[in-house]
Order: structure tokens, then C-alpha cells, then sequence
């Protein structure tokens, strides 16, 4: 696995330290996994965006339409 460096604040990196130390992982460990569920949630909301924005674009009908064809089918089933 490639190795990547930077800088943090003092006050930020004794956080990291003190929440790796507490879950018993290393701080890259920490590091990498914040990072990974990070991606992860971005990766998330794009998909719920794209998602919703098929729906907007969808032709579902009108809610009474709907209804309609709910108590249809209802009186279909008695």
C-alpha cells in the first residue's frame, strides 16, 4: 500500500492519537479507515442524488391516478 504524508494541527493529531488509542488501532489504521467511510458516505449521497433525480425525471403520475388504480385493484382482490 503506498504511503502518503501531510500535516495536521498539534490540538487535531492528539485527537487522532486519543481516538486510535481508545479502539485499540494504529493511528494510520484510524486514518485510512476515516478516510475509506468518508468516501464511502460521498460515494452514498451521489447514488441518493442520481437516484431521486431519476424519480423527478420519471413520469409516476399523478398521486389521484394512483389512488385510482390502488382502489381498483382492492375491488379486483374482494
Amino acid at each position: 500500500m503506498p504511503a502518503v504524508s501531510f500535516y495536521l494541527p498539534e490540538d487535531v493529531l492528539k485527537a487522532v492519537r486519543e481516538e486510535a488509542r481508545a479502539r485499540r488501532t494504529s493511528v494510520s489504521r484510524f486514518i485510512r479507515t476515516s478516510v475509506e467511510s468518508c468516501l464511502d458516505v460521498e460515494a452514498r449521497n451521489k447514488a441518493k442524488s442520481e437516484f431521486l433525480r431519476s424519480l423527478r425525471d420519471a413520469d409516476l403520475g399523478s398521486w389521484e391516478g394512483t389512488h385510482e388504480d390502488r382502489d381498483e385493484d382492492s375491488r379486483d382482490r374482494g
